[in-house]
């Protein structure tokens, strides 16, 4: 039996979800008038990377990196930003970190992002991932693609 100030933990809910929940007291007088309530879950970070990364040269110094965004149902409320990390694969280039906004270049009908990397070292390969960023800090990284 519940007693006045008895709470109930609910489990297992998804991260930035609206859940409905419905309240009804009885006791031995029979039921109460049920309420309504709904409430949202908290914001996380991103809990899945982004999908698809693919990567194209450009020129000799410049590559274009498109990617999708992560799930909906997983990105845990807006995302501000994605950020890519690329370094050179020479042993004399330093690892880079660049971050591209959300808006950089969306294709409508596909929900694809798009942005180039620019002023790269001439002719070399680089190792490139992808990670999505909302209020609530980073998200898993992509798999590593070369470019």
């Amino acid at each position: 039996p519940l007693t006045e100030s008895s709470s109930v933990c609910i489990s297992d809910l998804e991260e930035y979800n609206n859940y409905t929940v419905l309240i009804r007291a009885n006791n031995g007088a029979g039921e109460g008038v049920a309420a309504l309530l709904t409430v949202r879950t908290l914001r996380t970070a991103p809990n899945h990377p982004p999908q698809n990364l693919t990567v194209v040269s450009q020129n000799s110094t410049v590559i274009r990196v498109c990617f999708y965004p992560p799930p909906s149902v997983n990105q845990n409320g807006p995302l501000t930003l994605f950020n890519i990390s690329y370094s050179g694969l020479s042993l004399d280039t330093l690892t880079q970190r660049m971050s591209v906004p959300v808006y950089p270049e969306v294709y409508p009908l596909t929900n694809m992002l798009c942005c180039n990397l620019t002023n790269l070292q001439e002719y070399n390969n680089y190792t490139i991932r992808v990670k999505a960023v909302n209020t609530n800090g980073d998200g898993p990284e992509s798999a590593e693609v070369v470019g």
